[in-house]
């Protein structure tokens, strides 16, 4: 049974994506290359709003010491955040905003699956909204 929520860590697509980032020799490299490729879409598949969501994630909690909801069998994200917390991140908020604005935008198709439900969309772009104001 897959995860789904409106949370950003409550799908297993976010999980595949904390996978990569954990297993990464780059991770700031992952992150800029999921905001790039955002940006430059014409229209964001589901896996490609993950990738952003998950990055932007990352950088608010080294950035920012935000803490998000994760399953609590899963501390691979916290781990990574305090070993890596001597990022130098500023550089890719700007970007990390724009992506953000396009998952919850029309052209996303992880937005457009939300609006289908009327009672956790509010919630699941407000998550989204709260994560770019705190990058801005």
């Amino acid at each position: 049974m897959g995860a789904w929520g409106h949370g950003i860590f409550d799908d297993d697509t976010a999980y595949d994506y904390v996978d990569e980032i954990d297993n990464s020799d780059n991770p700031k490299e992952i992150f800029k290359d999921a905001f790039e490729t955002a940006i430059n879409a014409e229209y964001l598949e589901y896996d490609d709003c993950h990738a952003v969501t998950v990055s932007a994630s990352y950088i608010d909690s080294i950035l920012n010491g935000t803490k998000p909801r994760v399953d609590a069998e899963d501390e691979n994200f916290f781990q990574f955040v305090e070993k890596n917390k001597h990022l130098d991140l500023t550089d890719l908020k700007p970007n990390a905003v724009k992506a953000l604005e396009k998952v919850i935008s029309d052209s996303s198709e992880l937005n457009e699956l939300w609006t289908d439900n009327e009672e956790l969309y509010p919630k699941w772009k407000g998550n989204i909204e709260e994560l770019i104001e705190r990058l801005k």
